[in-house]
């Protein structure tokens, strides 16, 4: 009788200590979560940054006329519009922003960089096809 108990005693002090383990496998899905979203948001971030280094380089390139019709394309309305329906949205994002406007001219401005265009005349053509469709829907 006395063993029953005290293997009684056992089997619920294990059962108590693995309820808070199981209390505790709650938080993980949710914090996957937030970092999924994250995620998510820093590679659209990198895909809009990414496109707007590029247009900019092609406005330094004189692929495009001006920078008026990639503004659209690279402004920070345009930004928040491609980024979603995100929550999380960082406070070093126009910073970022401007700085690949400024990386895109830089690029340009380097000797023969220029030159990309000539042999890829596909590139050029999207840019302004990209360009074109934004003015439109403007």
């Amino acid at each position: 009788m006395r063993i029953q108990g005290i293997a009684a005693l056992v089997v619920v002090g294990l059962l108590a200590g693995a309820l808070p383990a199981g209390a505790q496998q709650a938080e993980p899905p949710a914090a996957g979560m937030r970092a999924k979203l994250r995620a998510k948001y820093l590679e659209k971030r990198e895909k809009f940054l990414h496109r707007t280094k590029d247009l900019y380089f092609a406005v330094g390139c004189k692929v495009l006329a001006s920078s008026a019709g990639i503004l659209p394309l690279t402004s920070s309305e345009s930004y928040l519009a491609f980024i979603g329906d995100q929550t999380i949205v960082d406070i070093h994002d126009e910073s970022l922003r401007q700085a690949a406007m400024q990386e895109g001219l830089d690029r340009a401005a380097r000797p023969g960089e220029c030159d990309y265009y000539r042999r890829h005349p596909e590139a050029a053509a999207a840019a302004r096809r990209a360009a074109a469709e934004a003015s439109v829907k403007r």
